[in-house]
């Protein structure tokens, strides 16, 4: 799977934003709704309201159209605050990862995606390069903030740490409405860090 043709000039008169916008708008709802398998170009022509030419001029194939889209599901996802310190961002962005999987587009196609991921894993690739791969370094990025306020030990491993705390907030997405997914962010985050945090005790 590829996006080269994602890129790719176009010939003749200008693309239409809107148009182009509304294609890959139709793409995620396939994905959400029919995942991996049911995500052919009829699909999302029919959806979109256009005929298959007007999106094979501006994407190669399936795989072009599929990555095309997963950026515009990174970009109308927010992840973090831009005030408040880093730790309140941290949780914030965990709490934001937790949403329920129903709740959101987003939510729905990260849910074919782990029912997929398997059988495809080239589609599991391109999502991790497309959404999650930029999200982790943005986590990554709030960590080492945590260093600079100092609730983060400068020698603790942040791509690790990462995956420490977006793990349990996977497990409650997929868990919502069961009695384990009440546990709080904060309490999470604040056991997590304690091996990546600075120590209280003087000498160790």
């Amino acid at each position: 799977m590829t996006a080269a043709g994602a890129d790719a000039p176009t010939r003749g008169r200008p693309r239409d934003a809107a148009r182009d916008l509304r294609i890959t708008q139709a793409a995620l709802d396939v994905l959400a709704d029919s995942g991996i398998t049911g995500f052919t170009i009829e699909a999302v022509a029919h959806r979109a309201g256009v005929g298959k030419a007007t999106i094979y001029r501006r994407y190669s194939g399936r795989d072009d159209l599929l990555a095309a889209a997963l950026d515009h599901l990174r970009d109308d996802t927010p992840l973090v605050l831009t005030q408040g310190s880093a730790r309140e961002r941290l949780a914030a962005a965990l709490d934001f990862i937790r949403t329920p999987m129903t709740h959101t587009r987003g939510g729905r196609v990260m849910a074919q995606v782990i029912s997929a991921g398997a059988q495809h894993p080239d589609f599991l690739a391109v999502f991790y390069d497309r959404v999650l791969g930029p999200r982790r370094q943005i986590l990554i990025g709030i960590l080492r903030e945590g260093v600079a306020e100092g609730w983060v030990d400068p020698d603790a491993d942040l791509d690790a740490a990462v995956t420490l705390l977006v793990g349990p907030m996977i497990f409650l997405k997929v868990w919502h409405g069961t009695p384990v997914a009440t546990v709080s962010t904060d309490e999470i985050v604040t056991l997590a860090l304690r091996g990546a945090g600075v120590s209280r005790a003087s000498g160790s």
